[in-house]
């Protein structure tokens, strides 16, 4: 498994946003993945123009695999006292879980449901809730807004890579 610490801890570099700034950028991030890829044909989005990069559909559903432990993690450092959150290796899941071959509505559906819940989650905690603290097994120490900061900056950086494929495809 390659060591992904040093970019985990990149993107939970803290910005100074607001929580409510946070939390809304947060529920922006289905929009912004599903318009990424609108008007894509399903052969447009299985292509790989950019040699030795998952298609567009693979960074979709990857995208919203990852959201589901990424959300976990939250709710079980909210809930939890200093829990014992496990890395994983994403890209694992490419092939096992046939990517080339999801429904990209169903997986939008799955993301939309999860930020939905986790956002009225979000919505209804103290303060003092995002100082709460995990440990991660790659990078250690992690807060609540740190888990945060990192979901957000894990979808806004793979639409960027689909925008990039759209390019490359002349779109």
């Amino acid at each position: 498994m390659p060591d992904d610490s040093a970019r985990v801890a990149s993107a939970m570099e803290d910005d100074a946003r607001s929580v409510l700034e946070l939390v809304d950028a947060y529920r922006r991030g289905p929009d912004l993945l599903a318009a990424s890829i609108e008007g894509m044909t399903a052969e447009q989005l299985r292509a790989r123009p950019i040699e030795g990069k998952m298609s567009s559909l693979e960074v979709l559903a990857h995208v919203c695999d990852c959201d589901q432990f990424l959300a976990d993690r939250m709710k079980r450092t909210i809930a939890l006292d200093r829990p014992l959150l496990v890395g994983v290796n994403g890209v694992k899941y490419l092939a096992a879980l046939s990517y080339q071959e999801r429904d990209p509505a169903l997986d939008l559906t799955m993301l939309r449901a999860t930020r939905a819940q986790m956002t009225a989650d979000l919505d209804r905690l103290p303060a003092d809730a995002w100082v709460r603290e995990s440990v991660h097994t790659e990078v250690g120490i992690v807060t609540l807004r740190e888990h945060l900061l990192h979901t957000i900056r894990h979808l806004e950086s793979h639409v960027g890579t689909i925008l990039e494929k759209r390019r490359a495809l002349g779109l």
